[in-house]
């Protein structure tokens, strides 16, 4: 709970450093009257950034916004498409819908401002940080006939191609949003000439609130940001040093990437044909009993649990088959090792195959002779208890001699 009210206050924080910053730039910027601009172009920043406000004057060549024709300063049309996909999961195969966007079209204008002293041109062909664009057209169109071209209001739009692999389209939408011709605005950019244009290294600012109310606004924003983050900060740190803590060894948890000697049972989830690695330090040398256990599942996981030494010597290499588990018994030394869980067939599902995991001490060393350099398959320990008569001592047995594992015939696989 701490940890998560941290992560929470320092997001706060960071949203109101940002307007702290944009507080900072608008500050910085020269702020001059429309017709002194005009009047003498030139800027005492290095940048050249300038900023200025007045009543918005309509460009001498009128924009239409794209779909609605509404005539604006600059507009933003997205177009987006509407698929279906099958994917199959774990849990079986299922049909998802979703979105993609197919393009964003633009467009701005070059208009005027004017507080009264004289115009200023400014530039937003190559777009602006506007906060007060309006929604001017919204249409979903459900179903495509395999058309090359869909029509959204007067704007006819020519449908890319679509790979199979993306689904199947279903149907089309459009959002439209603009920047009327109208009020007041306040304009940060870079003087460029007599004109107000985009700077090269961060957006052009435009707001409806003015020079006073666009900074008043931030300060609002910044100071609430501020004092809700570093509160959140602030109480997160009594409840990680005194809260209740989960224990990350706990039976259930997740899998911790660092693993050290026995481990209880965890769960885990693998998304790759490469598979998930974890760190094992065995700071007990024994014998140890690694297990990786499939859950019953519609698409069954067929596990592989692979481990190597520090030196990247494949010490146990064994595959359960599918829906079965993978589990391997070893000598360990003290030292590093690599483990690595996979899909032994390379079949992978979206969303990849969950299972759990588990290290045991052995507890009796396995009959089998230690494992030799490129042996990559450990059998089981012969269950010595059960093999001695009652009342004997399981270290005065004689062990037997070393079995070669028998060839483990290939798992029927049922995979959709």
């Amino acid at each position: 709970m701490g940890g998560l009210l941290l992560v929470i206050g320092l997001g706060v924080l960071a949203f109101g450093l940002m307007h702290h910053f944009k507080g900072k730039r608008i500050l910085a910027a020269p702020f001059k009257k429309t017709g002194d601009i005009a009047k003498n172009p030139t800027s005492e920043d290095p940048k050249g950034a300038m900023s200025t406000e007045g009543k918005v004057l309509p460009p001498a060549q009128p924009l239409l916004s794209a779909a609605s024709k509404t005539p604006c300063l600059y507009y933003e049309l997205k177009i987006e498409r509407i698929y279906e996909k099958t994917e199959t999961t774990q849990d079986g195969t299922k049909t998802v819908k979703g979105t993609e966007t197919l393009d964003t079209i633009k467009g701005g204008s070059v208009f005027a401002l004017d507080d009264g002293s004289g115009q200023v041109e400014v530039d937003v062909s190559k777009g602006a940080d506007f906060d007060n664009m309006k929604d001017g057209y919204k249409k979903e169109i459900n179903g495509w006939g395999g058309s090359s071209h869909v029509q959204f209001g007067e704007y006819s739009y020519d449908i890319p191609v679509i790979g199979s692999d993306k689904g199947w389209t279903i149907g089309f939408k459009a959002t439209e949003k603009y920047v009327p011709v109208e009020g007041n605005l306040f304009v940060l950019g870079k003087l460029e000439g007599s004109k107000l244009v985009k700077p090269g290294w961060r957006s052009m600012l435009a707001s409806n609130k003015g020079r006073e109310g666009l900074l008043g606004s931030i300060q609002k924003k910044k100071k609430f940001s501020f004092i809700g983050g570093g509160a959140a900060a602030v109480l997160a740190i009594p409840l990680m040093i005194f809260g209740p803590k989960a224990d990350p060894n706990a039976a259930g948890a997740s899998c911790p990437d660092q693993l050290t000697d026995t481990r209880l049972l965890c769960h885990d989830n693998v998304s790759s044909k490469s598979g998930d690695d974890f760190t094992w330090t065995v700071t007990k040398p024994g014998s140890y009993e690694l297990e990786v256990i499939a859950p019953k599942k519609k698409v069954a996981f067929d596990p592989q649990l692979i481990v190597k030494d520090a030196e990247g010597n494949v010490v146990a290499d064994v595959e359960g088959g599918v829906g079965m588990n993978a589990k391997a018994v070893l000598e360990a030394k003290a030292g590093t090792y690599t483990i690595v869980v996979k899909p032994g067939d390379g079949y992978m599902v979206s969303g990849g195959f969950s299972y759990e995991f588990e290290i045991r001490n052995a507890g009796v060393a396995p009959s089998a002779a230690p494992v030799a350099d490129g042996d990559t398959h450990v059998a089981d320990p012969i269950a010595a208890d059960d093999a001695l008569p009652e009342g004997e001592n399981v270290a005065a047995a004689e062990p037997a001699p070393a079995a070669k594992p028998a060839k483990k015939a290939p798992a029927k696989k049922n995979k959709k």
